[in-house]
């Protein structure tokens, strides 16, 4: 299991609330999984991998996540078992799948086993993933955090 903190592909933002924010805000970052592989293949960085965990959305220190999960755009359908975990996999809360438990790529919509699992998150980190059975090869997913400013 690898952990990559790199963004190739996508942009997961930066750990900071954006400017219009007044106390909540929705952070939100999609991932096309084809522009991801090539990214990466163009890049000579390491394919993903099953088990391996990937920072999705930066949260700045002083965040109350109060909801997180993700929708499947587009479905996966090369890998149609592949599964996703959603939450922190590292620092504090580890919480691996807080926000989402083996949820499906192959079919459409919302996915969240327990969107509403409110974490502090003091100091700045991130919401993970990590790839469960397969990578999704062409799946298109939009993660998305509720977060309060604490401070």
């Amino acid at each position: 299991m690898a952990a990559y903190t790199d963004s190739l592909g996508f942009n997961k933002g930066d750990a900071a609330y954006p400017a219009n924010v007044s106390d909540i805000s929705k952070f939100e970052v999609t991932v096309d999984f084809a522009k991801v592989k090539a990214a990466r293949a163009a890049a000579g960085a390491t394919a993903l991998a099953a088990t391996d965990t990937l920072q999705i959305i930066s949260l700045p220190a002083g965040s109350v996540v109060l909801s997180a999960g993700l929708c499947v755009i587009s479905a996966e359908t090369v890998n149609a078992t592949a599964t996703i975990d959603i939450g922190f996999t590292g620092g504090s809360p580890a919480a691996a799948n807080i926000y989402g438990n083996d949820l499906a790529t192959n079919s459409t919509g919302l996915k969240a086993t327990n969107a509403a699992a409110v974490t502090v998150v003091a100091a700045a980190d991130t919401i993970d993933i990590l790839l469960n059975t397969a990578v999704p090869e062409n799946a298109v997913i939009k993660f998305f955090a509720f977060v309060g400013n604490a401070n």
